[in-house]
């Protein structure tokens, strides 16, 4: 199954549609958004219970959250509305139409009174007639007609007099019936006659109205202000709702709907918000990825190991989480963020394990409800565990990121705990410290088995794999010294002048010196056909037909391939192995073949590599140091004269031939590959002196 998985995996590489296509990049985004949110999700959500008013609380309840108390805030602005009172207007008019309605009225009594020609009934009727609002009685009325007419005006006067001071303070509706008590105090302080006080007093008791009224719009808008001025009552994170055995009362069990706990308050907005987090945070991955020009960003199969990486920090965190259920209140120290952080930076670069050092550190507050001394914690470890492996060479300097990371958890978890003191006890502190010891050592474990399976599955080349494949005690290193030594040393100084060409143009020196090493393997399979090999003057080329040669020559490539094949070299050192010769011309077989050939029918096209030609630097190079290597092996005296135009002669027939320009070489660092060639051939092919024979003894 494995090696099925391994088959696909190259295929994705072989395709550079798929490995460059941005439907496939976002789609990895989006599943890797998924999978985190249905990670995390239940650690996000609070758990939400089957409670009603009355039921009996099973275990203590917290507010996970703040939130707004919807039921207390509700009686506390209700409390405050019902502390406004009634607004009311002062009507003046009132008092104007009462003081008008008397004296209109004692001025028709004393017009009747006035005019012979009104008997009786007539000035009954008159009267009548200016009844205030006929709230005076029958009887009253009668007794106007006995008032002499002299005595009018003083008892008009004195009913306006009596209005106009009860009117000077505030009548309400409520408060008209201690309006008699008043008139009363009123009539106290007047000369008139006993009938004529009484009349009096019935005659302005009629005109007495509320003179302030009821403003119900103004009442409501001050009841509502007073609401709005009271502040929320707030449910506090981490809040005491409900203790193990108490009964559930309605206070409470409002609580709990506010606090979305119940199971028929699901909480959407979080589930938006947390969908939001996880887009936020895959952003800022993607846009890095794209902003930096990192390889990481271009090539969806790297993308994808990225993605698998970030998953299993995720996962690892997830099961951790369960552990605080099972009273592990300090399990949190033990998060494998060093582990992903150590894997990207050896699978790709140390800037990317920086950034995933931080978001594996939010995951973490999110895994373990936002405790701070977790995320810090696990985001120094991060970051040392990625320092710590930055230039990692072999496998050893893992297992000592580890021993660093453990020692670092130490100080931060003290530090942490020494924040806490109040409430820490020494059980807990050693358990914490047990844990970052732990962490420390299983992140490096961990990082130790999981590389090589990713750098096989996805063709990943880190410079642990690189020196590995070095040794000299690699088969097929071994099998090519022995079967061909002199192509086994045209590799190594291939490697030494590749590896000085890369570190002066920015290319991988370790990745060219190691493909170097690998290039010719092919030649194993008929040695004797490369004059490297032939020890003695018979070359088996002087019996064939240059096509044959020719055949024979170039199939050195595909062999090569082939061997790598089989054991299983990573993809770069096999393309540099195709690409190393591209679809340069044999020429001494072509010349060959043009003096054999009578009826002109040679094609140089006929004597080309297969190719492809140099996709990436380091396979130029390579290709440059092949040649420039076997043309200084092949001059008789190679002075650094010599050495310096055969250098340049080969780079001018590449660029002619158009062999670079597939690669992203430029003429300025052709220059300096030149000199960097240059430097390591003189040292290599330096004048010697001749040693004298040894004088001989007696």
């Amino acid at each position: 199954m494995r090696s099925n998985l391994l088959r696909h995996i190259r295929q994705i590489t072989l395709s550079p549609e798929t490995k460059k296509s941005r439907s496939l990049r976002v789609t990895i985004y989006v599943v890797l958004s998924v999978l985190l949110y249905f990670l995390f999700i239940g650690n996000v959500l609070p758990e939400r219970y089957d409670y009603h008013v009355g039921s009996i609380a099973e275990k203590q309840i917290k507010a996970p959250t703040d939130a707004v108390d919807k039921r207390a805030t509700e009686l506390a602005r209700e409390e405050a509305a019902g502390k406004i009172t009634r607004q009311y207007n002062r009507d003046t008019a009132v008092e104007q139409r009462a003081v008008e309605n008397l004296n209109k009225f004692f001025e028709t009594v004393e017009r009747v009174q006035d005019d012979p020609a009104f008997t009786e009934a007539d000035k009954l009727e008159a009267i009548r007639k200016a009844n205030l609002q006929a709230m005076v009685k029958e009887e009253q009325l009668k007794s106007f007609l006995a008032v002499p007419v002299d005595s009018l005006p003083g008892m008009n006067k004195e009913a306006v007099r009596i209005a106009e001071n009860i009117y000077s303070e505030e009548i309400y509706e409520e408060t008209m019936p201690v309006i008699d008590t008043k008139l009363d105090a009123q009539l106290g302080y007047s000369e008139l006659g006993r009938d004529q006080r009484m009349v009096v007093r019935e005659l302005v008791k009629t005109v007495i109205r509320p003179n302030m009224i009821y403003d119900k719009d103004e009442t409501e808008n001050k009841r509502q202000e007073a609401m709005q001025n009271v502040s929320p009552t707030m449910i506090y994170m981490g809040e005491i709702i409900v203790k193990e055995g108490e009964r559930i009362d309605e206070a409470t069990y409002s609580k709990l709907k506010d606090l979305k706990l119940t199971d028929e308050e699901p909480n959407y907005l979080m589930y938006f918000g947390f969908a939001g987090f996880i887009v936020l945070s895959v952003l800022v991955l993607a846009f890095y990825l794209e902003m930096t020009g990192s390889k990481v960003g271009k090539n969806n199969l790297l993308l994808l190991c990225l993605a698998i990486i970030i998953v299993l920090t995720a996962a690892g965190m997830k099961v951790l989480s369960l552990g605080e259920s099972l009273g592990f209140a300090t399990i949190g120290y033990l998060t494998p963020v060093a582990m992903g952080t150590m894997l990207v930076t050896i699978l790709f670069d140390t800037q990317l394990g920086i950034l995933l050092a931080f978001l594996f550190a939010m995951f973490t507050g999110v895994a373990f409800d936002s405790k701070f001394q977790f995320v810090f914690v696990s985001f120094i470890a991060g970051l040392v565990g990625t320092f710590a492996v930055s230039r990692v060479k072999h496998r050893m300097v893992i297992m000592r990121a580890g021993f660093i990371i453990a020692g670092i958890n130490l100080i931060t978890i003290t530090v942490m705990q020494a924040l806490g003191s109040s409430g820490t006890e020494v059980s807990q502190y050693l358990q914490s410290l047990l844990f970052g010891i732990i962490s420390g050592v299983f992140t490096a474990v961990v990082t130790i088995g999981v590389l090589p399976f990713l750098e096989s599955s996805f063709g990943i080349l880190t410079p642990i794999s690189l020196l590995e494949l070095s040794n000299p005690n690699h088969p097929l290193l071994k099998k090519l010294l022995m079967e061909a030594p002199g192509t086994y040393h045209h590799s190594l100084i291939v490697g030494n002048l590749a590896e000085a060409a890369a570190e002066v143009v920015g290319a991988d020196p370790l990745l060219c010196r190691v493909g170097a090493y690998y290039h010719d393997v092919g030649k194993m399979k008929r040695p004797l056909f490369f004059i490297e090999n032939q020890l003695s003057k018979d070359n088996p080329h002087d019996k064939v037909a240059p096509s044959l040669s020719h055949l024979i020559i170039t199939s050195h490539v595909r062999d090569g391939l082939e061997m790598q094949e089989e054991h299983r070299l990573p993809k770069p050192i096999r393309d540099i192995c195709e690409q190393h010769h591209g679809t340069t011309i044999l020429w001494y077989f072509y010349n060959k073949a043009l003096e054999q050939d009578k009826s002109g029918s040679v094609n140089v096209d006929d004597f080309r590599y297969d190719g492809p030609k140099p996709q990436f630097k380091e396979a130029a190079i390579v290709m440059l140091c092949d040649a420039v290597e076997a043309a200084v092996r092949s001059m008789n005296r190679p002075t650094p004269n010599r050495i310096e135009s055969v250098i340049h002669k080969i780079f001018k027939d590449r660029l002619n031939d158009g062999q670079l320009d597939e690669c992203d070489l430029t003429l300025k660092d052709l220059d300096k590959i030149a000199d960097a060639f240059l430097r390591t051939l003189n040292g290599i092919y330096h004048a010697r002196i001749e040693y004298p024979e040894l004088p001989k003894t007696n």
